[in-house]
């Protein structure tokens, strides 16, 4: 039941430890590969000219996510994690067309909403915390859409 649901306020400290490691890690290596993988991302063939290691990218990004995914899943679980890997990232696109900035927002947006989601969570004890978060997500993803649609509402970060 935990795989599906998480229990994040039943993290051990030396569990809340590994993660924090883990997660430092992980943005770490994304950071180092960040450049040559974004290369590879828009323009794939012509990475593969310059002789950028497309595969071994694309391989070492996917190891990247499932590593970050089996070990939020014990503290979110997995519904949730599909939930909070797609929404920052899809609102931190629409906000900026920037590739770094858009990283660093999506991240940024991901702790927001998890800590506005536990404090709702907090707040109105009959919300489950992944529901509470889920609606956080969901509710800054759908303002984020409707507020980029608008040709007269300027979002502001896209012309940062």
């Amino acid at each position: 039941m935990n795989v599906l649901f998480g229990s994040i306020f039943g993290l051990s400290a030396g569990q809340a430890w590994l993660a924090a490691v883990v997660g430092a890690l992980i943005c770490l290596s994304v950071l180092a590969i960040a450049r040559p993988l974004l290369f590879a991302s828009v323009d794939e063939a012509v990475a593969t000219a310059r002789r950028v290691p497309v595969r071994l990218l694309g391989l070492a990004f996917l190891v990247l996510v499932g590593a970050c995914a089996a070990e939020a899943t014990q503290a979110v679980g997995s519904l949730l994690l599909l939930g909070l890997l797609p929404a920052p990232a899809g609102a931190a696109q629409r906000l900026t067309d920037r590739p770094y900035p858009a990283l660093a927002l999506s991240a940024g947006l991901a702790v927001a909403e998890m800590w506005a989601g536990l404090a709702l969570s907090y707040y109105v004890p009959q919300l489950p915390p992944s529901f509470a978060i889920m609606t956080v997500a969901t509710a800054v993803y759908a303002t984020v859409l409707v507020a980029a649609r608008r040709p007269h509402v300027r979002v502001g970060l896209a012309e940062a």
